[in-house]
């Protein structure tokens, strides 16, 4: 296990050793590679685990390279990329690469600093320089307005802002930024494409467009692809582990109602 809060620091000699090891062999990788799937598949076969930021009574920096979920793994895998393009091979650098990431503007201050919201995350992220989203590059985008307040309309699911009734109104004052904001997306139905008419690349993130009300993004997870199909390297909630997905994503988005389509980020070298 490997646990790090932004006060003090818990973790095994032997997880420090691995951290730094995958920073210190990228450091030999050629500027070619492509750096979010060689960090990913560092993590292939960790088990998926849901819920792990949250098991705290304050917000704290939370790592686990032994549990991810989802969005965990993806926030994991790009700070790897942001350590090693920094040229930070240590576990601080790494500490605050993902402090970066996942909190607005680099800053732990509390629950609703975190970037719940993955089209928050986006932009922020947009904002701090690591990524950039590439949706409006492919000739089939079509565009899509959020109204998000998934979160406030359901407290109950989200421990923290059951328990202060404040958190809702930082939640709910952050979702209203997003009311009527216009994006595109990639719709399912034309997932089957090819690389270059879909303009995807490997290692981009592929952000799971969803129909849910109030809600932007279902899941996320990297793209890779095999026999010039679209595939994802995610933390899959079904094979509860990190996978390389052998379907195809045009079939698994076209079995999943949830799913509206894509959207493409990727991370500036």
């Amino acid at each position: 296990m490997f646990w790090m809060a932004c006060s003090s620091l818990w973790a095994s000699e032997q997880d420090r050793i691995q951290v730094e090891k995958w920073l210190k062999e990228a450091a030999s990788l050629p500027d070619d590679s492509c750096r979010t799937l060689h960090f990913a598949k560092q993590m292939l076969g960790v088990p998926y685990v849901a819920g792990t930021l949250d098991g705290n009574e304050e917000e704290q920096l939370v790592v686990r390279i032994d549990a991810l979920d989802c969005t965990t793994f993806v926030e994991t895998v790009l700070a790897f990329c942001i350590a090693d393009k920094r040229g930070e091979r240590s576990l601080e650098g790494f500490k605050k690469a993902l402090t970066d990431v996942r909190y607005r503007d680099g800053i732990l201050n509390g629950y609703a600093s975190r970037l719940h919201y993955f089209s928050d995350w986006i932009r922020n992220n947009e904002k701090m320089g690591f990524v950039k989203e590439c949706t409006s590059e492919t000739a089939c985008s079509q565009p899509k307005e959020l109204w998000l307040d998934f979160m406030t309309t359901h407290v109950d699911s989200y421990l923290p802002m059951k328990k202060d009734a404040s958190l809702v109104e930082e939640m709910a004052s952050q979702e209203k930024e997003w009311q009527g904001v216009e994006v595109s997306y990639i719709p399912k139905e034309k997932l089957n494409l090819s690389l270059q008419e879909l303009k995807i690349k490997d290692g981009d993130i592929l952000a799971m467009v969803t129909n849910i009300k109030g809600l932007d993004v279902v899941h996320v997870g990297f793209a890779f692809w095999k026999n010039n199909q679209l595939h994802l390297l995610h933390a899959s909630s079904v094979a509860k582990k990190v996978i390389e997905d052998p379907q195809t994503q045009y079939e698994s988005s076209k079995k999943t109602k949830a799913h509206r389509g894509v959207r493409a980020i990727r991370f500036i070298l």
